[in-house]
């Protein structure tokens, strides 16, 4: 298990503590929704003294905080490295984009929130004009699908709006809740490595992780087939196992049969 810093996280809970990520979890991912993000996380979260984010709880966490869980995962199983493929604009070639996870949440962390205090015990903020608001949360996010861009993000205002008028200078507010709850859905500059020309690259690291999770489940399958194979374990008994105890089975399995094989004369 590992924990997890929250900002600005539930009511008597700014950390969360995530059991190990097992076959059974990996299996249940599906189509990459937001519902399965969160069932995941469900999954994952575990009941601990000093914190009030168990499981069911996700819904009830900012938005900024889930993904701050998703990314903890993505580092602790994937590795710090994201990479994808992007097609230029411009040329029309395809070229590869990478990054660093770690860099690009300090350089989020980083972010001053100017004239903002907080946040308080109930996560709610104060902006300099004595206005207070709290931070989507992922329930609210929910809440607002299937409205256009404006409509949705003029009712997350409102929402999240503890007092004060949200209709007053409404990017202002905007602005300090992405200053104070940054999140990683976001775009990021990258550069054509043939033309030069300039790129934005869409984020997602909720819509990450779940692709590289679902995509892996090929690895998943073989991996159970090396083990039952070796041991003569059941199916559950395998997918029971903690995703490294599976991995660490694997590569002792791999391991032996290739000293056998250079052992044949």
């Amino acid at each position: 298990m590992f924990s997890v810093q929250l900002s600005p996280g539930l009511r008597g809970g700014k950390w969360a503590r995530l059991g190990p990520l097992r076959g059974h979890d990996e299996t249940f991912v599906g189509n990459g929704s937001v519902v399965d993000g969160i069932a995941l996380l469900d999954r994952l979260l575990v009941e601990t003294p000093g914190t009030t984010v168990g499981p069911g709880r996700a819904r009830d966490l900012a938005v900024c905080d889930a993904d701050r869980l998703f990314a903890a995962i993505y580092l602790k199983y994937v590795g710090e490295l994201v990479e994808g493929a992007v097609s230029c604009r411009n040329c029309r070639e395809p070229f590869q984009v990478s990054f660093s996870l770690r860099n690009l949440l300090a350089n989020l962390d980083a972010r001053a929130g100017h004239n903002i205090v907080g946040p308080d015990e109930d996560g709610i903020y104060t902006l300099s004009d004595g206005r207070r608001f709290r931070l989507p949360t992922v329930s609210d996010q929910q809440s607002v699908r299937g409205l256009q861009t404006d409509a949705a993000a003029g009712a997350l205002l409102e929402r999240c709006m503890v007092a004060g008028d949200p209709g007053d200078s409404p990017s202002l507010l905007q602005k300090a809740m992405d200053a104070v709850g940054p999140v990683l859905d976001l775009e990021l500059d990258a550069a054509c490595p043939r033309c030069g020309a300039s790129e934005s690259v869409r984020f997602d690291m909720q819509a990450y992780l779940l692709r590289t999770l679902a995509h892996e489940k090929r690895f998943l399958l073989r991996e159970i087939h090396l083990i039952a194979v070796t041991y003569g374990w059941g199916y559950g008994e395998i997918l029971s196992l903690t995703r490294e105890d599976r991995q660490a089975f694997v590569s002792l399995i791999q391991a032996e049969r290739e000293a056998r094989g250079r052992a044949r004369p």
